[in-house]
């Protein structure tokens, strides 16, 4: 089964970088005050979205060609920037005593550094085992 059909939802699906919504997530429920812990439906969308994103980024990764591969490591590379600087932010905007300091770390951002980290490896992984069995090299 191939996604990229040249139009449509399987092109949207195989150029669209999912897991920066993993990080813009929080990022955006940070800006609105909203605390995942406190309003626990919130950490349960993310759950969700965190798991809809590695099934698109897996399903994305197994027909790929070299450009796809290439944008698919830049934004998984990204990704893994801009989540590592988005919990460093929350790590030191949540003990700063002067700042806001209302959000501090929980299960849910843990969680959404350990999926852009999974993407970050299983997608470049299956995408090259996926070359290799399409030239024929794997063994």
């Amino acid at each position: 089964m191939t996604v990229n059909n040249g139009g449509g939802i399987g092109s949207f699906l195989s150029r669209f970088p999912w897991v920066l919504l993993v990080v813009l997530y929080p990022a955006v429920l940070y800006q609105l005050e909203v605390d995942m812990a406190a309003q626990i439906h919130f950490g349960f969308v993310y759950i969700g979205l965190g798991v809809f994103v590695l099934f698109i980024e897996f399903f994305k990764s197994g027909d790929i060609n070299a450009a796809s591969f290439f944008f698919d490591l830049l934004w998984s590379v990204a990704a893994v920037m801009l989540g590592t600087a988005l919990l460093t932010w929350f790590v030191f905007e949540g003990s700063n005593s002067n700042g806001p300091g209302w959000q501090q770390l929980n299960y849910f951002h843990w969680f959404g550094c350990a999926i852009v980290l999974g993407d970050a490896i299983i997608s470049p992984f299956n995408a090259f085992r996926t070359a290799l069995r399409n030239l024929g090299l794997g063994g």
